[in-house]
């Protein structure tokens, strides 16, 4: 096993004087380094997880690694706090990659991998369709079908009705009305299944952190931010390969999307299926040695 440093960068967004927290894992050796650029799931932080990550892609695969937080979450800059957006999110991924390509010393341009956790697997989806420059992607447990996986999760009428009250309002120009982000089953919440609580508290725990360290809100407004986007059924024209680890309990995002995804991609997806469910990819979760086992085989193939 390598070892490797982890420092932590302010990297510019494209709002001035906003930056973006990211955290650089270097392995040992002199670079330049080839370099996974990844982000954390909707609602989320880097804290939840993706420090054990970058310290394996850097030990065991020799992959430097840039793990961001969103705009408006976690250590980066952004107003208002928990604003999610994909387009906004997708602009993020590419300030950092921008940032890593303007430094050739350090990473090796040709072998930038994108990463990305459910919400953000459709970013990836994206920056695989649009950016001849990358390497390849990987998700695991990502939304590659917006609108199919919001028609999975149980009908709540005030949540609907609060997202159209906030999307019409922000066409508008007004404040984001914010709900609830996670919360029990039936609750009035943006994910309100099984696993989503006790899920995202354990993952949450990965980096010391509670669920009460930080408002567990989303703008309602983020349900027709997925009603339109489907990257995942484009794939097929992707211009490198995308692995992608569905998770086999998944009661957020279901694992027959992906399966559909990749069976109609022209072999541009690599599937592989993990046992349990949508927050058990993660350290300690029954599905992780399956995800990062996928993951570390997908990189070491990128520079053999």
């Amino acid at each position: 096993m390598l070892s490797f440093t982890r420092e932590t960068l302010k990297i510019p967004s494209v709002e001035k004087s906003v930056n973006l927290d990211v955290w650089f894992y270097k392995p040992q050796g002199s670079g330049p380094h080839p370099v996974v650029v990844a982000g954390h799931g909707m609602g989320a932080i880097k804290d939840a997880g993706f420090a054990d990550l970058g310290e394996t892609w850097a030990s065991a695969a020799g992959f430097a690694s840039l793990i961001l937080d969103y705009r408006f979450f976690g250590g980066s800059d952004g107003e208002p706090r928990n604003f999610f957006s994909l387009e906004k999110q997708l602009e993020d991924y590419r300030s950092v990659i921008k940032w890593a390509r303007e430094r050739p010393e350090t990473f090796r341009n040709d072998k930038i991998v994108v990463m990305g956790c459910a919400a953000s697997g459709m970013t990836v989806a994206n920056l695989l369709l649009q950016d001849p420059g990358l390497a390849g992607g990987m998700a695991q447990c990502p939304v590659l079908d917006g609108y199919s996986t919001l028609m999975a999760l149980p009908f709540n009428a005030r949540l609907v009705f609060w997202a159209a009250v906030d999307y019409i309002g922000g066409k508008f120009g007004f404040s984001p009305v914010f709900i609830p982000a996670i919360g029990p089953v039936g609750s009035f919440a943006v994910l309100a299944t099984p696993s989503a609580m006790t899920g995202s508290e354990k993952i949450l725990a990965l980096g010391g952190k509670a669920m009460s360290d930080s408002p567990n809100l989303l703008p309602a407004r983020v349900i027709f931010d997925f009603m339109g986007a489907k990257a995942g059924r484009y794939l097929k024209d992707a211009h490198s390969k995308y692995l992608v680890v569905l998770a086999q309990e998944d009661d957020i995002i279901p694992p027959n999307i992906a399966r559909e995804v990749a069976s109609a991609a022209s072999g541009k997806v690599v599937l592989v299926e993990a046992p349990g469910g949508h927050f058990e990819l993660m350290k300690g979760g029954k599905g992780f040695e399956t995800n990062i086992n996928a993951q570390l085989r997908f990189l070491q193939q990128l520079v053999e």
